[in-house]
């Protein structure tokens, strides 16, 4: 997994980059993409695979992306067309809601609900199994963050300790540095150990984001997030696209 710094640091939303033992201050900021649209269209290209199924017999359409390959020339496209027993989730999907929605397959991090008319995608893997991803709706005002740290530590602790303060004091003295929400602007509830679920308000944004973090720390530490900033109109979308995560990841 290749780490990449510039889409990374821009994902996750937080203010500053972490370097050595530095602690930095959560602010929240809207994601911009780092690179150009053909860039992006180039080298995140996007594969129709036909159609998941979930438990109530609900289907939604499903598509692979592509990114560079971190260790060789060309694209990553580690991903088959679907067939009925390897495109199933046992998750219930309301069937309503299931019409905006489909399932989208991102390098290092897996099959995330996005809604249905979104097109526009940034996707990474690094060298050492690290993920991360950003994609956003046609005016780019609304957005859908991803980062999955995979195995590095330090890929992954500096930013597990704004959910989980507990990890900042390890943190910092393994040099990975942390991050503090001093004005208390995120508002978190842990429902178990290893998961986060929260919120915060972007300013000049009349919506909130909300979120997932979850960490696993059973001998190899792994931290995952996923971000998701809608606008008024398709506020009941992330009810059901948080709840997939939680579920799936």
């Amino acid at each position: 997994m290749k780490l990449f710094c510039s889409i990374s640091t821009i994902l996750l939303l937080l203010s500053t980059a972490i370097t050595h033992a530095e602690v930095s201050y959560f602010e929240p900021i809207f994601p911009q993409f780092s690179i150009t649209i053909k860039q992006r269209q180039a080298m995140n290209q996007i594969y129709a695979l036909g159609e998941v199924s979930f438990s109530n017999d609900v289907r939604v359409p499903f598509y692979g992306v592509t990114a560079p390959n971190p260790v060789d020339d060309g694209l990553l496209k580690d991903f088959k067309s679907c067939t009925a027993k390897s495109c199933h989730f046992d998750f219930k999907l309301d069937a309503n809601l299931a019409k905006q929605l489909k399932l989208v397959g991102l390098p290092e991090i897996g099959a995330v609900l996005v809604p249905k008319d979104w097109q526009d995608i940034e996707a990474n893997a690094g060298a050492n199994g690290t993920g991360s991803a950003l994609l956003m709706s046609t005016n780019q005002k609304q957005a859908i963050e991803l980062y999955d740290s995979s195995v590095c530590v330090g890929c992954g602790m500096p930013y597990a300790t704004l959910y989980f303060p507990n990890f900042l004091k390890e943190s910092i003295e393994n040099e990975f540095g942390g991050y503090k929400d001093t004005q208390k602007l995120i508002h978190v509830v842990h429902p178990s150990k290893y998961v986060a679920f929260f919120s915060y308000q972007i300013p000049k944004l009349n919506n909130k984001t909300h979120g997932v973090a979850k960490y696993r720390d059973d001998g190899d530490f792994n931290f995952r997030e996923i971000k998701v900033t809608l606008d008024k109109s398709q506020q009941h979308l992330v009810g059901p696209i948080l709840n997939f995560y939680h579920f799936t990841h």
